[in-house]
């Protein structure tokens, strides 16, 4: 890669790499009453496909404790309907939201190895725990790998290059994923009701969950340290053998990624700052088209029940951090 994409970062925000589109990739709702069948024909009229499913009861599975709804690609419709379905099924929440985000265009000077390159190593999920592992799945890259690990993470990220643009169709289009996978951090994040989706801040969003960490300088620095002091303690082996182990090393141990190089060096990694390199597009994108279906939100509102059966908003669980 050019010295120029090194040299940029530790000036704060001297270069931007792309302009990037934003927009809910998927919403996942939760409700104690199986979701009447107008929603239901509506949302799915209204979003990319619909995936129905349940919380079953651990002791006895036949008992269902809550009825999930997964909507992918969801419109401006189909969020604005679940928030007037709301006031029918008070207890109806957001589950889980996903966030995804494409490249729309590359800035000149800047090549698409490069935006790859950003994407892929540099991206830092905030909050994340240092023992968590990155996973690669037939191409897609996750932050926290959920296998096998003891509970299901709060946040993961998801990035891939292999499958088309959901809203400008762009063959192998660059792709990345906030995703808040639990209903705690769903709340943390400000997203009480399907409208609060309506009102989030693009920039405040990614800000809050995702940090850019030029980290190459400072690595090959280190590297080159550990390079000089294994060649004093071994001195009759060959300085281009102890070279390619040591960066062998390195790279087995994933320290060129940005969420595995605080593990091993958590001072350095916090003296490093934050590098802006995205332009976000306010305005808000949909993946989906808007689909009207009046008769049906007519009948919606007949459900409706009296304001005063209607209870008030609970408070708002904090996310321990």
């Amino acid at each position: 890669m050019p010295d120029v994409l090194s040299k940029v970062a530790p000036k704060n925000n001297a270069l931007k790499i792309a302009r990037v589109g934003l927009y809910i990739d998927s919403v996942e709702i939760s409700t104690v009453k199986w979701p009447h069948a107008d929603l239901m024909s509506i949302v799915q009229a209204n979003s990319g496909s619909l995936i129905p499913g349940a919380i079953q009861d651990r002791v006895n599975p036949k008992i269902v404790r809550r009825h999930l709804l997964k909507i992918n690609q969801p419109s401006r419709l189909c969020i604005e309907t679940l928030q007037r379905y709301k006031a029918y099924d008070p207890k109806l929440s957001i589950y889980r939201f996903h966030l995804a985000m494409d490249v729309i265009s590359i800035y000149d000077g800047i090549t698409r190895e490069e935006v790859i390159e950003v994407f892929a190593t540099l991206f830092h999920l905030r909050y994340r725990r240092g023992s968590d592992e990155l996973h690669d799945e037939d191409g897609t890259i996750y932050s926290v790998r959920v296998k096998g690990r003891k509970s299901r993470p709060y946040r993961n990220t998801a990035y891939y290059t292999t499958r088309p643009s959901k809203i400008t169709g762009e063959i192998d289009a660059i792709h990345f994923e906030i995703r808040l996978e639990r209903k705690r951090s769903v709340q943390a994040a400000g997203i009480n009701d399907p409208a609060d989706i309506l009102s989030i801040d693009w920039n405040e969003f990614v800000a809050k969950y995702l940090a850019t960490k030029d980290i190459r300088a400072i690595l090959e620095k280190i590297t080159r340290r550990g390079i000089r002091l294994t060649c004093a303690d071994y001195p009759d082996e060959d300085p281009a053998y102890i070279e390619r182990r040591v960066r062998g090393l390195n790279r087995r141990l994933g320290l060129q990624h940005a969420s595995i190089f605080p593990r091993y060096h958590p001072k350095q990694f916090e003296r490093v700052k934050h590098w802006d390199c995205l332009d976000i597009e306010q305005d808000r994108n949909w993946a989906s088209a808007d689909v009207r279906c009046d008769d049906k939100v007519g009948e919606l509102r007949c459900l409706l029940p009296p304001s005063k059966s209607v209870k008030a908003m609970g408070p708002i669980i904090r996310e321990r951090l």
